[in-house]
Parts: C-alpha cells; sequence; structure tokens
C-alpha cells in the first residue's frame, strides 16, 4: 500500500510562540510541573509557577529540540525549557503519536549545534487515513516498550556497578576512608596527547579512525562502525590508539566534555580524532578499570566543570586540566578486586547489549514496514 505524501508544512503547526521559556538556571529537582527542554533527558527539571505552563495549544504535542533533535511525545502539562524548543502540533487529519514515530523514523541531517527545524520543514510525511495511522503508532508503541524494557536491565546491571563502587570505597566527594588524593598526573605513562585533525575531504578509505559518536558506555564502539581516511604510516603511527589506552572528550558541548573510554581490543590499526586525548596509566599503581570508573564520578565530573572554559556552544579541556585532575587511590588490591568485579559483570553487560541492539535492528524494520504500507 502506498500512502499520499503531505508536506509538514501543511500538516504540521509550530506552536512554540506564546509561551514563557524557563532557563535552564530556574529548573527545579522536584515541583508540581515538569520542564521539558531538547536534552536527551525526557523531564529535565521542575517548576511549581503554573504560569510557565504551555498554553499555545493542546495536548498532546511532539517536542523537538531545535539544536539536538531530540522528539519527545507530551501528553501533560508541562514548562518549555528557555533554548532550542519547538513544540509541534498536528492538524486533525494526522495523529500526533503517528507524528511522534514518523520524525524519530525520518532521516534528519546532523548540522552539529547548529539548528535542524530548518530540516524538518522539508519533509514530506506519508499519511494514510486516521485509523491507519493509529494503528500503526499502537504496534510501534508495543514494539518501543519491549525495545526499552531491554534497555533498562541494561541500565540496572549500570546501577549494580555503581553501587558496588560505592560500597567498596565510599562517596569520593566525602572520602570516608581517607584515601589519599593524587593529581593523575602522577600515575600517566602515555600523554595526555591530542589527536589528528583532517579536513572532511580526506575521509573515505583507509585507517579507521575513532570520533566522538564512537563513545559508548565506557567502550568504543567495533570498529566496522569507524569512518575511514588516507594517512601517512607516519601519522598513524603517531595517533595509532593501543590497548588500555584512555580517551577523554575534551571538545564538545558543556554536558560531553570529560566522557572517557577505554580502548579494549581493535581488529587493526585505529587512530583518534582531534576533539580527544588519549593517555595511559601505571597500572601497577592505579588499575586502569578502577579509573576509567573513578573518571565518571561526579567528584571528577564537577572538576572538569570548574576547569572546563567555555565558547559559543562548545567547551573544551586541556592537557593540562587533565594532568592535574585529582583522584583518590584506594591499595591497589582493592583496586584490582573491583576491576575483577567490573570485568565480569561486563561479561554479562555484553549480552544485554547484543540484545538491545537485536530489538534495536528489529525496530528500524518495523518502522521501515510501517511507513512503507507494508505493515
Amino acid at each position: 500500500m502506498t500512502f499520499p505524501l503531505i508536506k509538514f508544512t501543511d500538516i504540521v503547526q509550530d506552536k512554540s510562540g506564546g509561551n514563557k521559556k524557563l532557563p535552564q538556571e530556574f529548573f527545579l529537582i522536584d515541583g508540581q510541573y515538569p520542564v521539558v527542554d531538547q536534552s536527551k533527558k525526557f523531564i529535565a527539571g521542575y517548576i511549581n509557577d503554573q504560569e510557565y505552563l504551555v498554553k499555545s495549544t493542546g495536548l498532546p504535542v511532539v517536542i523537538f529540540g531545535d539544536h539536538t533533535k531530540a522528539i519527545k511525545f507530551v501528553d501533560f502539562p508541562f514548562a518549555m525549557g528557555a533554548d532550542g524548543v519547538k513544540v509541534l502540533k498536528p492538524k486533525d487529519e494526522c495523529d500526533t503519536k503517528y507524528l511522534y514515530h514518523y520524525l524519530r523514523y525520518a532521516k534528519i541531517p546532523d548540522a552539529g549545534y547548529s539548528r535542524h527545524f530548518k530540516f524538518l520543514k522539508e519533509l514530506e510525511i506519508p499519511l494514510p487515513p486516521l485509523a491507519e495511522q493509529r494503528r500503526i503508532a499502537s504496534i510501534l508503541d508495543q514494539a518501543d516498550a519491549v525495545r526499552q524494557k531491554r534497555q533498562q536491565a541494561l541500565e540496572k546491571l549500570d546501577q549494580l556497578l555503581q553501587a558496588t563502587f560505592i560500597d567498596m570505597f565510599g562517596d569520593p566527594v566525602s572520602n570516608p576512608n581517607n584515601y589519599k588524593q593524587v593529581e593523575l598526573d602522577n600515575f600517566i605513562l602515555v600523554g595526555p596527547q591530542n589527536g589528528l585533525y583532517k579536513p572532511a575531504n580526506m575521509y573515505g578509505q583507509g585507517t579507521p579512525i575513532v570520533r566522538i559518536d564512537g563513545f559508548k558506555s565506557g567502550d568504543i564502539i567495533d570498529n566496522k562502525e569507524f569512518k575511514r581516511l588516507s594517512l601517512e604510516e607516519s601519522d598513524i603511527e603517531k595517533y595509532k590508539l593501543n590497548k588500555f589506552d584512555l580517551v577523554i572528550n575534551r571538545v564538545n558541548s558543556p554536558e560531553y566534555i570529560g566522557k572517557t573510554a577505554l580502548i579494549r581490543n581493535l581488529e587493526e590499526s585505529t587512530v583518534f580524532e582531534s576533539n580527544m586525548m588519549r593517555f595511559a596509566v601505571d597500572s601497577s599503581k592505579l588499575n586502569t578499570y578502577y579509573l576509567l570508573f573513578f573518571l565518571k564520578q561526579q567528584f571528577v565530573l564537577n572538576q572538569i566543570a570548574n576547569k572546563r572554559k567555555d565558547a559559543v556552544n562548545q567547551s573544551s579541556i586541556n592537557q593540562q586540566d587533565v594532568k592535574s585532575l585529582i583522584i583518590n587511590v584506594p591499595p591497589i588490591d582493592s583496586q584490582i578486586a573491583f576491576s575483577n568485579f567490573f570485568q565480569k559483570l561486563e561479561k554479562n553487560r555484553n549480552l544485554f547489549k547484543q540484545q538491545v541492539l537485536n530489538f534495536d535492528n528489529l525496530f528500524k524494520a518495523l518502522q521501515n514496514q510501517a511507513f512503507n504500507g507494508t505493515l
């Protein structure tokens, strides 16, 4: 079955105007009304003042992050975050949940932190009758719910690891065990070293390169997914990643600065891009797996937030900032015990990750069927 294609601008209304927008510094941790912004978090905060509630249209609506491409379905009273939030309301002949699912499926180009709403306005939406739209939305809702349960199971393992870390070492901020606190520089054997910059026209074939989108929960995605570029042997040798190197995000939007991943097994020589630094530590004194997890703690993230340099649309840290990070150093035997637990849990985590990936692929196939009229 072929559905008629309707221009986005003919069927979707931008209802963002006429509402008070709440700056992030006024978000509350708890409150009467949720705040929805363009971040990945579904609820970004709360507010108690009902004057900030969206009044320009009825519910439900679709929220689109103009900078982030985040897409959210909202069917409850909410306040708008201040920056980059688009409130979208379809006309009566288009079901809101159907629109939500289609926008998640649509191929929206990535323009970095630039505006993306202009790409939405170029879309053509396949529009079957309302009853069919609702049937499709219902099937995709059910499939997405199953997929999210697998993702939640994965998150439970992450919570277990965090709970074990705190149980073994205490909160790094209060440091109840009075561990020695030492600058990271005292343990670094290699680096920190900034990565390689090459212009876009050099990408295509050749050596794999780890980019910021290669980070995944403390690891690096399979290098079959990496972009590649043509390099001289000297560049490969200088920027080649080695097993047990750590890479840290040095240039990005503020919430991603300091994100860290561990290099484990790469199937071929792989380099890293200039938005990150790499370093390696003396694992006989500071276990690499312990350090990887310690660098994710709020204690370190707060240090990075204090060190970072903010500019328009992006922030940065430098090599000295990384070297000067304060690390709590428990006895090496305790670090190794945590490392062993970490690696055992990782085996289960990898199984869950594969299940999540399988369900993601099934969901994408279902989306293709839904919007191509074959579901």
